[in-house]
């Protein structure tokens, strides 16, 4: 072999080396489009209200993109009418579709990840192999991103079709081009920041956020959910009924512990994602604060004692040696670096603040009667807002300003009166718009407040600064304090009990109608938590096994087969790491009438060992006596290695019966 051909080979093998590895699954690109908005050639462009792609594509190739994936629609939708495509397969890449509205598509198009091996061929000689990682993308977790994608925007914005055509009953058959503006910035504005976020690597962000998109319930008692309630009752009556919905949310664990009767829990679902955000924007914020605090101090404490030797040393170089030791009297000279007046000094401090911010000092001594409007026992975190800045020379200064949120709700308000009457362009849904003021308890309990826009007083309330704290103070004069205590003593008592019940294995469990969650797998966001949890009472770690993806992904696989198995109930599997991971969905009895309801009430004891015992008093049937979308799911993933597959089905079924127990499920 020459030597031409030996560096040629070695170059060869360190390209390889180089492409070795794993890349992860990354987004292609994703668009929102309309057809019936560029049904003609000259304007085809208009129907793509918004496209972002991971790199820069030319408009030609964004119509074929867009093209592709109306022909692969309406090709699948010749094979299933009632349902259209939703997941595309191909070599390299996924192709997600959703349609969240009557004409209204969001496309996405996910590259995936490649795994690239060396291997020997017949002959011995080393080849590079490229594999595409096809089963690592789950298509519910990738559909269920662009429908939470679609759910927050709604939240924030409306739906589609009210920012297009408006809540004229008459419009023309094509929306006006102002229109059709508002909506492609309103959907520029909310997405171009949100799909990048997402880490395709993170399914167990995707599976619990996403695919189980649901509220995990903080367990309270009855005695303190009716004092919750006469609170929410009086609010509303003491402020003339201008707060329509009242939401409670535990912000360590993220779980709802109260929301009014009138407020759906579709929307206390999509609310709950958008106060959890705004309250780790908040504590992100005074960690920062508290950061440059700290390193303030240290760096004042710093140069104090720079300028203390530095001081000490000019004194002695100024006067005679003898002279310091013998004089009983020494003239007072100021530092140079102190100011000379308190007026310079105060005047260097101000800063400029925005049209739309307050300044809590300037508002103070304007008028004394302002002095303390501030809220004493929390903070709103939107409404009338406070955080502390710090300036140029590293003073500190409150300021406070003014943040209204509107929000768009199913949930109808007690003031509305119109009809059910909308537009015919209009989707279906019917949404009430409120203002939404957070208020951060010093409990650590978030209390949201809805305000509909439409009532006279609502607008004049949000925009009051004397407002705020008296809405504080009449909840503290109504024993807040009080009860928050009673809620955190009896929710810390059941987290303890729920630790102790994943030390060996970890549970999940799904109501598919009252969206109703509780788990020890994973956090208020949805992540996986760590691989053990310090106990508060002994501080011994706890919390069970670790998940991988692999485990996410064999739950998902469960879920697919009770989607398409509807009359199974129970599944187990085993993973390659010897987890035996089960799955339980139970059908919640639709009875005949009330009397047979009333007859088997007497008949049957209402204990879960009772229902375990006699399948026939169990208030979760066979499919046939219950709705298909009327179910309650359990997953539980267990440490049983070396076991029987009847010793593990005998197992999982008194796991089951304590966790019904543990989780104070009724």
């Amino acid at each position: 072999m020459s030597v031409e051909e030996v560096q040629t080979s070695d170059k060869d093998k360190r390209s390889n080396s180089s492409k070795l590895g794993r890349t992860s699954p990354i987004l292609s690109y994703f668009c929102v489009y309309n057809p019936s908005l560029g049904q003609s050639e000259e304007n085809n462009k208009d129907q793509i209200l918004y496209y972002t792609a991971k790199k820069v594509v030319p408009a030609d190739v964004k119509l074929k993109q867009v093209g592709l994936a109306q022909a692969l629609v309406n090709f699948t939708s010749a094979f299933s009418t009632s349902k259209p495509t939703q997941n595309v397969h191909t070599q390299k890449n996924r192709m997600v579709f959703l349609q969240p509205e009557p004409g209204f598509w969001m496309h996405m198009c996910v590259e995936l990840g490649i795994l690239r091996r060396q291997i020997k061929d017949a002959k011995g000689k080393e080849k590079l192999v490229t594999e595409y990682l096809d089963t690592q993308l789950n298509d519910q977790a990738l559909e269920a991103i662009l429908k939470i994608g679609y759910e927050q925007f709604k939240l924030l914005n409306g739906t589609f079709s009210s920012i297009l055509y408006g809540e004229d009953l008459d419009v023309p058959s094509q929306p006006s081009r102002q229109r059709a503006r508002s909506l492609m910035h309103a959907i520029e504005e909310f997405f171009s920041d949100w799909i990048w976020r997402w880490d395709f690597d993170r399914l167990d962000t995707m599976v619990f956020s996403a695919v189980f998109n649901a509220v995990p319930v903080q367990p309270v008692l009855r005695s303190n959910y009716l004092r919750i309630h006469d609170l929410d009752r009086a609010i509303n009556e003491h402020f003339d009924r201008a707060i329509d919905h009242t939401l409670i949310l535990d912000t360590k664990e993220g779980g709802l512990v109260y929301r009014s009767p009138s407020l759906d829990i579709t929307d206390v679902r999509s609310l709950r994602k958008f106060i959890c955000k705004r309250v780790e924007r908040s504590i992100a914020h005074d960690e920062e604060i508290e950061r440059q605090r700290l390193e303030n101090i240290q760096l004042t404490a710093k140069k104090d004692k720079t300028f203390g030797l530095k001081s000490f040393t000019k004194s002695l170089s100024q006067t005679h040696i003898l002279n310091y030791f013998t004089s009983s009297v020494k003239p007072e000279i100021p530092p140079a670096s102190a100011p000379t007046s308190s007026a310079s000094s105060t005047q260097s401090n101000q800063t400029v603040s925005a049209p739309n911010e307050i300044s809590t000092d300037f508002a103070s001594s304007a008028d004394p009667d302002l002095t303390d409007t501030g809220p004493r026992h929390g903070k709103y975190l939107t409404g009338l807002t406070e955080s502390v800045i710090i300036d140029m020379n590293g003073d500190e200064q409150t300021v406070s300003r003014i943040d209204i949120v509107r929000v768009y709700l199913s949930s109808r308000s007690a003031l509305d009166e119109k009809g059910e009457d909308i537009s015919p362009y209009h989707y279906k849904e019917k949404l009430t718009e409120y203002f939404l003021l957070i208020y951060k308890h010093k409990s650590d309990f978030v209390w949201s407040f809805m305000l509909p826009t439409f009532a006279p007083e609502a607008e004049d309330l949000v925009a009051d600064q004397t407002f705020y704290p008296r809405l504080e103070e009449y909840m503290i004069e109504q024993q807040l304090d009080s009860i928050t205590e009673d809620i955190t003593k009896n929710m810390i008592s059941v987290e303890e009990k729920c630790l102790d019940f994943g030390k060996h294995f970890k549970c999940f469990y799904y109501d598919n109608t009252t969206l109703n969650m509780k788990t020890t797998l994973v956090d208020k966001n949805g992540r996986v938590m760590a691989r053990a949890i310090k106990n508060s009472k002994d501080g011994k770690l706890i919390g069970g096994i670790h998940m991988t993806n692999e485990m996410l992904l064999q739950l998902l696989e469960l879920k697919d087969d009770f989607a398409r198995l509807p009359r199974t109930n129970e599944i187990y599997t085993r993973s390659t790491s010897n987890y035996w991971i089960a799955g339980h969905r139970l059908y919640n009895k639709l009875t005949a009438s009330k009397e047979s309801t009333q007859q088997e009430e007497d008949e049957c004891s209402p204990t879960v060992a009772d229902t375990e015992e006699d399948g026939s008093c169990s208030s979760f049937e066979s499919l046939e006596d219950s709705r298909a979308d009327d179910y309650t799911e359990i997953y539980i993933v267990a440490a049983k290695k070396d076991t029987s597959l009847a010793d593990v089905e005998d197992t999982l079924h008194k796991m089951t019966t304590s966790l019904l127990e543990t989780m104070h499920l009724e």
